[in-house]
């Protein structure tokens, strides 16, 4: 990796580190994580679910709100931090601090020097959340504590190929309760409910799948998807922009993943 002008993309299980092309005909999009954005040099622009257009050294929207981001170079630095793990006192202190001068100009300063170390520690992916934390945010993050029966249910989630999507009835016998419970503790523990994680995450793979020449129809079909509408159209949403500009604005991305996601719907 030659610089941090290097397009450049770390993915691990419940973090996300993203440095290249914003799109500039981006839509509205609605991410599952809670995300940071910031522009390698000067101020971006993020557009609330309002309407409204303003500029900022570092921006901070918390998961599933809808949003619009853009920069003067067409190139964004953008932090995902997955919420169903997180501590949710951790998230209100990542937020408060993006919005402190004093403390978001310290993690101004780490996000924009943090993709060449990120790929010096870690070429090939293989990195913890804390020391992506470490390196990112200048500390770990407490983790979610997760009921025992929630936290076997997502880690059987997470290892399930994509293509077999689960029933919730069926991971709801599997740890001996109703769906309606396991529906209402699922949300409850992670804060987020059932079905928008399992849509989120089924787009969320395809970060993996950005900088690849497979088919996208081929690529619709392994995340699980029923057909290559639903896929486009959801992919969209998410976002913000359709598979096929998200793959054009990716040529050239180095994209590097831990060994867990690099098997997630492979093709």
């Amino acid at each position: 990796m030659q610089g941090t002008d290097t397009k450049y993309m770390l993915v691990l299980d419940d973090r996300v580190f993203y440095h290249g092309l914003i799109g500039h005909r981006m839509k509205s999009r609605r991410l599952g994580a809670l995300s940071f954005y910031l522009a390698p040099e000067g101020a971006c622009e993020i557009q609330d679910a309002e309407g409204q257009w303003r500029q900022c050294d570092l921006a901070v929207v918390p998961p599933y709100q809808a949003h619009r981001v853009r920069s003067r170079s067409g190139v964004i630095i953008n932090v995902l931090i997955e919420p169903d793990r997180l501590d949710p006192a951790e998230a209100d202190a990542l937020i408060a601090a993006a919005r402190d001068p004093e403390n978001r100009a310290a993690l101004v300063t780490r996000m924009r020097a943090a993709a060449p170390l990120l790929h010096q520690a870690a070429p090939d992916g293989d990195m913890s959340a804390d020391g992506f934390d470490r390196l990112v945010l200048g500390r770990t993050l407490m983790a979610r504590r997760l009921d025992s029966r929630i936290a076997a249910v997502i880690d059987a989630l997470k290892a399930e190929s994509l293509e077999n999507q689960v029933l919730a009835s069926d991971l709801a016998d599997s740890i001996g309760l109703s769906a309606s419970r396991f529906l209402h503790l699922f949300k409850e523990q992670t804060g987020v409910s059932f079905r928008n994680y399992r849509v989120w995450h089924r787009a969320r793979s395809f970060l993996m799948h950005a900088n690849h020449d497979s088919s996208l129809t081929d690529v619709a079909l392994s995340l699980g998807y029923p057909d290559s509408s639903h896929f486009s159209h959801s992919i969209r949403k998410t976002y913000g922009l359709k598979p096929r500009s998200i793959r054009v604005g990716s040529q050239n991305l180095y994209v590097a993943s831990s060994p867990g996601m690099a098997a997630v719907g492979a093709t």
